[in-house]
């Protein structure tokens, strides 16, 4: 009986072993993106339009969730007249030509960065308002309602910008050091909308301006790794598809081998960007994904329950961006849900699809 109650005691106290608390950062990391979604979605309907429809979308598509569709679709149906009114002045160069001094104008400049995108922006004539359509024309496609009301005109929206010489633009080494994000992201518009493909020449030109060397502590390595992460994110349609880790062997491989370097130089928006990207290729074991987690836990704020800003602070608007991708982090999904489709929608049905009889 004797070795029969030592060798119950021995699993009673490998049990306890067990059960024993881990880490404080194995024990918090899972809550995190839990405690993060629930702050904003608290505070959901106090964040501006573009913030709701930012974060909105980008949970629909990690869940599928129907209740983020209102956001989306009042978001879009909110841009038809302001959109209808620059398709039906297509003709007009005086009118581009002035929207496009609008939209330039209107740009932020409270930094540098900012002012100098803002000087680019104006020293391209027509661009800045070639780039809004081509932006409010793929939002359109990706939410299904291309060519359908109220947007009948896509199709002359997209006429036209087969016309603009978007390369001369895109592909400026100036405009790629100042730009590289949002520069990735038109080459995938363009792509996507089957208007012209400067997908490899981009890539060529990106690599000249930023050339494979060891990340250095300055303004050029966050518009590097930013507008890595944005090719890759932008591939996916901004997470409505899974991507092939080979066809962006450059990019990951950079960030993976410097991934301690940029995280430790670089703000939390970028660094989470890239663990998106590795659960975009599949790679949800990658130490990428662990180091940024461990990076977001030190970063965390339990009272205001999101990652703060060292700028803003704990403000909800600013750290939209930032806490939302923390949220689909901690949230990912196994399958990825395109769209959404808004032609599929009982309200856009209701108010636009005439009663069959």
């Amino acid at each position: 009986m004797r070795w029969v109650q030592s060798a119950w005691l021995g699993m009673l106290f490998a049990l306890l072993i067990v059960c024993q608390p881990t880490s404080f950062s194995t024990l918090t990391a899972p809550t995190i993106g839990e405690q993060i979604r629930d702050r904003y979605e608290q505070a959901l309907p106090a964040l501006s339009p573009n913030k709701q429809r930012h974060y909105a979308t980008r949970l629909y598509r990690i869940s599928g969730d129907r209740d983020y569709l209102p956001i989306i679709y009042q978001d879009l149906i909110g841009d038809a007249d302001f959109l209808q009114q620059d398709l039906s002045q297509l003709h007009n160069r005086d009118y581009r030509l002035s929207r496009a001094r609008q939209i330039a104008l209107a740009y932020r400049d409270d930094t540098r960065k900012h002012q100098r995108r803002k000087q680019l922006l104006l020293a391209y004539d027509e661009i800045p308002f070639a780039k809004n359509l081509l932006y409010y024309l793929n939002k359109v496609d990706q939410l299904g309602l291309a060519g359908k009301p109220p947007f009948t005109q896509t199709g002359q929206g997209l006429d036209y910008l087969r016309q603009v010489d978007f390369a001369r633009f895109i592909l400026d080494p100036e405009v790629i050091a100042a730009y590289s994000p949002q520069l990735a992201n038109m080459v995938y518009y363009l792509h996507d909308l089957g208007i012209r493909d400067l997908r490899e020449p981009f890539e060529q030109a990106f690599r000249q301006v930023f050339p494979d060397q060891p990340p250095q502590p300055d303004p050029a390595l966050e518009a590097r790794v930013y507008g890595m992460t944005h090719v890759i994110i932008a591939a996916s349609g901004y997470y409505q598809q899974p991507i092939r880790r080979q066809d962006f062997a450059w990019i990951f491989d950079y960030l993976e081998r410097h991934h301690q370097a940029l995280i430790a130089h670089t703000k939390a928006d970028i660094y989470t960007e890239m663990a998106l990207c590795f659960l975009l290729a599949g790679e949800s074991n990658s130490p990428v994904i662990g180091a940024v987690r461990e990076a977001l836990e030190q970063r965390y704020d339990p009272q205001a329950q999101m990652i703060p800003s060292p700028h803003w602070g704990t403000d909800l608007n600013k750290g939209e961006h930032r806490n939302v991708l923390a949220i689909m982090l901690y949230h990912w999904p196994e399958q990825l849900h395109p769209g959404p489709d808004l032609s599929r929608y009982p309200l856009y049905q209701e108010h636009y699809i005439a009663p069959q009889y």
